[in-house]
């Protein structure tokens, strides 16, 4: 069904502005405050803007394809696969929807389209069980796959043989490792000639959840594979190499995703505020693995309640993809966290939506942790935009996320890349008062020097006083347009995971409505492209302290000279590495600390009449 309102019946259907937006002034910028875990914010405080008294009832030309009567929360981070684009240009689309209190009905709300036309909103969930946090697949040829968790210790999978129409069959997918906790917040892709691969992440219960410790984690990250399309799993519960208790106290629920996967290709991305961020990449369908680094955390074996500083990290909601070239490009939430007597807290009052991609080196976190320099080197995708003077930031719920994040992306046929987020927008709060979120957009247009501008995709009339979030992308794209489907309401935040919002968000019901975005909406920017990335650098190691090997990169913008020499604390040398003469680009760089005394150590590399001095801390 479509929603009107007569009252702007007369209005254009969609306007952006594409003039330049600046971000909000740094005295609006929410980053310095904490709050107890689960939820804490940064640097925020209330702000006189005028509010308005009535939030009125939907006003967008969208399509309302489910709702949730109850239910409003549709990941703890990271949206899965919730939207199928078919090559016939049908779509499958699936969301969380619960309609009773309690939520005992909670399960996968699902609804199809043939291309044209979607079918009514559903009144109950896919599930004979109550479940949680579906991801949705093609199975076995033409046929649908959703994969969710539930109370015990089986994931629920529910599968039928032709997309759109017929039975579902439901089946319990792999157990949890004999004696465990449950397995929960599944993560799910296929691939295969005929769809009949199965890739899963999730992790087991964590002890605050009601879960136990499994194998020193708490909330251990595992692996499952099928290659009969689920009959049997080869792999089963499979830790991935790394990602054990000598290196991790534990992950967190939606804090990985998966990359769309090409061939025998896949990879994911895993991070959060006490993991590092990272990729992990197989070239044959998941038997051997490599880990990339994006960005380092220092803490992820932090001891219980010990003292930390205030450190960047990112919020554990990710999107990725590769391109054609076969390089991955990965979006996330900026956050920062912090331990200490009170324990463990973090930020979503931190601001800044995070571009990288393969071919660059790990992130510096001096450059993350300050929102200028990560935009001055054209690492910043989205941030909270001054749409007009005197418009400012007066109080947001929490989603757990960074005040710009939920990214998703895909990459059309021509290698041009789309970013769509959800950011907390300035301008016409709610009574509570609360700013609304948009779903925002950039892309990076293949050949182009720059980022095409930011767009709000709900600006003007028809999305006022509208929350927007947790979007879903399908991949890929249908007649030039990229394909959205939303969780919106009226009232801004989510009962169910807003812990520590101030009022308390209201239970509330959601719809869920589909749009399709023209690529046209995305217009080139006119400003020039950052060149702090071009000509010679050197990043920061990783990792870093370091126990052994540790490795880092250098760029080279013309052929040169390269000698790395390592200092003690007391300005000894202790090592001398003479690369001799290097090509242009980008190198990697490999450190055998084994033999050094535990201390600090700075490593400088000397080229092409420059040096670049970092500091390395050796365990």
């Amino acid at each position: 069904m479509k929603t009107f309102t007569l009252i702007i019946a007369a209005c254009c259907i969609f306007s952006a502005a594409h003039a330049q937006l600046k971000r909000v002034a740094p005295s609006s910028r929410v980053e310095n405050q904490m709050l107890p875990a689960p939820v804490a914010i940064d640097d925020y405080s209330r702000y006189n803007q005028p509010v308005n008294d009535i939030v009125y009832s939907k006003m967008t030309l969208d399509e309302i394809i489910g709702e949730s009567m109850v239910y409003d929360q549709q990941t703890n981070a990271t949206m899965p696969n919730r939207m199928y684009l078919w090559p016939d240009g049908s779509l499958s689309a699936s969301w969380m929807m619960s309609n009773v209190a309690g939520y005992a009905d909670r399960g996968t709300g699902y609804n199809f389209s043939n291309g044209s036309v979607w079918g009514d909103p559903p009144g109950e969930r896919l599930e004979s069980v109550k479940s949680g946090w579906p991801t949705l697949n093609r199975w076995m040829g033409n046929g649908e796959l959703v994969i969710s968790h539930r109370t015990t210790v089986n994931l629920v999978m529910n599968k039928r043989a032709v997309k759109g129409t017929g039975t579902w069959t439901e089946a319990m997918a792999p157990a949890s490792p004999a004696g465990n906790a449950p397995l929960v917040w599944p993560a799910v892709i296929t691939n295969g000639n005929n769809y009949q691969n199965i890739h899963i992440l999730c992790v087991t219960r964590k002890v605050a959840n009601g879960g136990t410790i499994y194998k020193g984690l708490d909330g251990a990250l595992l692996y499952y594979r099928s290659l009969d399309g689920g009959t049997t799993w080869d792999n089963s519960g499979i830790q991935f190499p790394g990602l054990d208790s000598s290196n991790y106290n534990g992950f967190s629920g939606d804090s990985y995703t998966w990359v769309e996967p090409h061939g025998d290709t896949i990879a994911f991305i895993c991070g959060g505020h006490w993991v590092d961020t990272f990729l992990m990449k197989s070239y044959d369908n998941g038997n051997t693995w490599t880990k990339v680094p994006i960005l380092p955390n220092y803490y992820c074996k932090n001891p219980d309640n010990q003292v930390t500083p205030r450190f960047i990290c990112s919020d554990g909601s990710f999107a990725g993809a590769m391109d054609k070239n076969g390089v991955f490009h990965i979006a996330f939430g900026r956050m920062r966290a912090i331990d200490g007597p009170d324990g463990q807290q973090y930020a979503p009052g931190t601001d800044g939506l995070v571009y990288w991609n393969s071919t660059m080196p790990v992130l510096d976190t001096a450059i993350v942790s300050d929102l200028d320099t990560l935009m001055a080197h054209n690492l910043c995708i989205g941030y909270v935009a001054s749409n007009q003077a005197g418009d400012t930031i007066i109080g947001f719920p929490y989603y757990g996320v960074s005040l710009s994040s939920f990214p998703q992306i895909t990459i059309d046929q021509y290698n041009n890349i789309y970013f769509l987020w959800s950011s907390v927008t300035v301008g016409n709060p709610s009574p509570d008062p609360y700013n609304y979120r948009h779903i925002w957009g950039r892309a990076w247009f293949n050949g182009k020097p720059a980022w095409s501008e930011m767009v709000d995709f709900n600006s003007g009339v028809l999305y006022m006083f509208q929350e927007y979030v947790y979007p879903a992308m399908a991949k890929g794209m249908k007649n030039n347009n990229l394909l959205l489907l939303s969780q919106t309401s009226s009232q801004p935040g989510t009962s169910v995971g807003a812990t520590g919002t101030a009022p308390p968000v209201p239970v509330h019901a959601v719809n869920f409505e589909y749009r399709e975005i023209p690529a046209a909406g995305f217009i080139a920017a006119g400003n020039t492209g950052s060149k702090t990335l071009l000509g010679n650098w050197v990043s920061q190691n990783f990792p870093n302290p370091v126990k052994g090997s540790t490795m880092f990169r250098i760029n080279l913008e013309n052929a040169a000279t390269v000698v790395i020499s390592i200092f003690n604390l007391m300005g000894q040398e202790v090592m001398t590495i003479n690369r001799g003469v290097m090509k242009p680009g980008n190198h990697e760089i490999n450190i055998d600390a084994g033999s050094f005394t535990g201390g600090v150590y700075f490593y400088t590399v000397k080229t092409g009449g420059k040096q670049f001095t970092h500091k390395m801390i050796v365990e």
